[in-house]
């Protein structure tokens, strides 16, 4: 039985991306986020543009987060403590809220995502609200991913 899961789990984690066809692949992908616009207490849009506007990142999303947390794959910040609220992907679709708070938003942010997917790409489109010492917080992102490969 043991080596069944683990021919199981190597054969996912080098499937084709066929083999996920109403979800993400599994693999390594490129992400990147382009600040809209950023309505933080205290700071001049420019300021958060500067440090948060346009990034990229990469991760390594695995066979057992694409079968049990596919929106493992959109959470941009490892540090954040999030609890989704909602999420939903069909037919090339997708809607994930989420709650999150980090370091930089103690408060938290109410994190709402809608976007387009097939297995080996995405887009996605967010808007973020809360509050920073007392006064609200409005963040308009886009962005994308493309599965590049396997894990490295």
């Amino acid at each position: 039985m043991n080596r069944f899961r683990i021919c199981l789990t190597m054969l996912l984690a080098t499937a084709p991306a066929a083999a996920f066809a109403d979800g993400f692949a599994p693999g390594q992908w490129s992400h990147w986020t382009d600040m809209v616009s950023a309505e933080v207490p205290g700071v001049p849009q420019w300021v958060v543009k500067m440090f948060a506007g346009n990034s990229k990142r990469k991760s390594c999303f695995t066979a057992a987060q694409a079968t049990s947390r596919p929106e493992a794959l959109l959470t941009q910040d490892d540090a954040a403590v999030c609890k989704p609220r909602k999420f939903a992907m069909e037919g090339g679709k997708f809607v994930y809220d989420t709650f999150c708070t980090n370091k930089r938003f103690p408060d938290g942010l109410m994190i709402a995502s809608k976007g387009t997917y097939t297995p080996n790409s995405y887009t996605i489109a967010t808007t973020s609200t809360g509050t920073k010492d007392g006064k609200p917080v409005k963040i308009i992102t886009t962005g994308g991913g493309q599965r590049t490969g396997a894990c490295k």
